[in-house]
């Protein structure tokens, strides 16, 4: 897990009609470069600092007893309209074995991850574990700690969607073998089971033809309290995997497979555009924006180019978090 670092204050800044608290920038190595708010003189620029990620679940113990209220779960926020993307503490390790920007904390620190909690006609009964020997998990970075593939980007022509809220599906077709998984395993047919019955409504048996397997958020009554709003269970597909070659598909080519077998995508915000995003505070405002369908806050964004690449062995793919979104 890589979810608590050892960074270095590199900024801090006045917020206004805020008397107590100032906005700080931390550098993290490879946990990346995050903003958050801080108590007014708690640190100066230079110093070593512990940085607790999003969704970092903390230890029950008196060091983070203040965010019990929060059910000890780190999450981002705006706070006075300036972003709180992590949690920023004074360093309680010891400063000769931990004192190195970009040390990963995790394990030392007792933090897990949350996961979103899954519904029980998604979890099923397992028919074993994910697949990843025929398609990769999903699995999209944070732009904050995607630096490289943000600069990748810049200048590439791209396309941008909203990112569903819900729970992470997969279906596939290889060498003849039919499989349905959740996130985290490969699902028995059962009756009842929600990414069974979407398999068979949109009868993807047939529309796989043992090459593809599509990824896709599963949305809708008690998914993750529907905040997209819709009336029934179905699915937004967001990634096409070609399972001989081993390669996402092209944007062109999943939204035109997905229109031919009449499956329904996540929503394009952009499309063909270029990209020429210069701050991180551009693309925080972007991700801000609501779902059509119930006006709730989006979760947020994802920014891929329209032709699939990779630096440095990752996909050119991140998310940006909408900072007025709450779960």
């Amino acid at each position: 897990m890589k979810l608590a670092w050892i960074g270095k204050i590199t900024e801090i800044n006045k917020i206004k009609k805020a008397d107590f608290i100032v906005s700080a920038t931390v550098v993290c190595g490879e946990g990346g470069k995050w903003m958050g708010t801080v108590k007014k003189d708690q640190f100066n620029v230079g110093d070593l600092c512990e940085v607790y990620l999003q969704d970092s679940l903390l230890p029950h113990t008196e060091e983070f007893a203040f965010m019990e209220a929060y059910k000890y779960r780190v999450s981002m926020r705006r706070f006075k309209k300036v972003p709180s993307e992590c949690l920023i503490m004074p360093m309680s390790m010891n400063v000769t074995k931990y004192g190195v920007v970009g040390t990963n904390i995790s394990e030392s620190k007792g933090v897990m991850k949350y996961n979103k909690p899954i519904a029980a006609n998604l979890s099923g009964i397992a028919l074993g574990s994910f697949p990843t020997r025929v398609v990769p998990k999903t699995d999209e970075p944070n732009f904050q700690t995607a630096r490289d593939i943000v600069d990748m980007i810049k200048g590439m022509r791209y396309y941008s969607t909203v990112k569903a809220d819900g729970s992470s599906g997969t279906i596939y077709k290889n060498d003849d073998h039919f499989g349905c998984c959740s996130r985290n395993l490969e699902l028995k047919e059962t009756d009842g089971n929600l990414i069974w019955e979407l398999a068979h409504q949109y009868d993807l048996q047939n529309v796989l033809t043992n090459k593809y397997a599509i990824q896709f958020e599963i949305v809708g009554p008690g998914i993750q309290k529907n905040p997209m709003g819709f009336d029934k269970v179905d699915m937004r597909v967001f990634n096409l995997w070609d399972i001989k070659r081993r390669v996402y598909a092209d944007a062109e080519i999943m939204f035109g497979f997905c229109e031919r077998a009449k499956l329904p995508t996540v929503e394009v915000i952009d499309w063909n555009k270029v990209f020429t995003f210069q701050t991180d505070e551009e693309l925080r405002k972007y991700a801000e924006g609501k779902y059509k369908e119930s006006g709730k806050q989006r979760e947020g964004v994802v920014f891929r180019p329209m032709k699939e690449g990779r630096v440095n062995g990752d996909r050119l793919s991140f998310k940006v978090i909408n900072l007025l979104f709450k779960d």
